[in-house]
């Protein structure tokens, strides 16, 4: 029995997520499909004048130019890493409608420490306590964030920052900001510290709260409220 829990609470969990996706909202998808770099969104409520962030740049920002492109907004990019930094250095994402921070997204404002990526080729580097390799980098918290970008709201917050996910949501509920869109990847899973609890309680946190879940590839989720 002790083996078959995880696997029952697994399901439990998959089933719960199907039973919270709602139906009926009109929904893109954007972004390199090929590489797992792909969002899927409501275009509702977008365009030239949104804010819209987006945590955690990685390797590929094809998702970034494809809002860009057709909504006409600027986009806020934050990734410290050295992988986020090496793409953000390209000439073909050095372009008007981006304004890159090279600071990492957290639940609070200081410092976080960050491991090496546990696939170098996939590139992603992530929040960890301690371990051979770490870099320390700046972070701020949303509230933070958004005092300092002088933005009283977010139309459109992407979240793919690797264990990093759960203190922001935790925040964003707590403060009660006005994120009307939130795509974030949940790292249960992928990670060696995440678990599914992590996710779960998350996830019942947002529904709880208002926001509805529209859609959920893999381990990407949309929510909406």
């Amino acid at each position: 029995m002790k083996k078959l829990g995880p696997r029952i609470r697994y399901l439990r969990y998959l089933l719960n997520k199907a039973l919270l996706l709602r139906r009926g909202f009109p929904l893109c998808t954007l972004g390199d499909k090929s590489n797992a770099c792909a969002w899927t969104l409501c275009p509702h409520g977008l365009g030239a004048q949104s804010v819209v962030y987006s945590a955690g740049v990685g390797k590929d920002i094809t998702f970034e130019h494809a809002l860009v492109e057709r909504f006409g907004c600027q986009v806020t990019l934050l990734d410290p890493s050295p992988t986020g930094l090496q793409t953000m250095n390209l000439p073909e994402n050095k372009i008007p409608q981006f304004k890159f921070l090279p600071i990492g997204l957290a639940g609070r404002s200081g410092r976080l420490r960050l491991a090496p990526p546990p696939r170098a080729e996939e590139g992603s580097w992530f929040a960890s306590g301690d371990g051979e390799g770490t870099i320390e980098v700046p972070c701020r918290d949303l509230v933070s964030l958004l005092e300092e970008q002088r933005h009283r709201h977010v139309d459109l917050l992407k979240l793919d920052i690797e264990g990093a996910e759960y203190g922001v949501i935790d925040q964003i509920l707590q403060a009660r900001l006005p994120v009307r869109q939130l795509l974030v990847e949940f790292h249960d899973g992928i990670l060696p510290t995440v678990g599914i609890r992590h996710s779960v309680r998350a996830l019942v946190k947002l529904v709880v709260r208002g926001y509805k879940l529209i859609s959920e590839v893999g381990n990407d989720h949309t929510f909406i409220r």
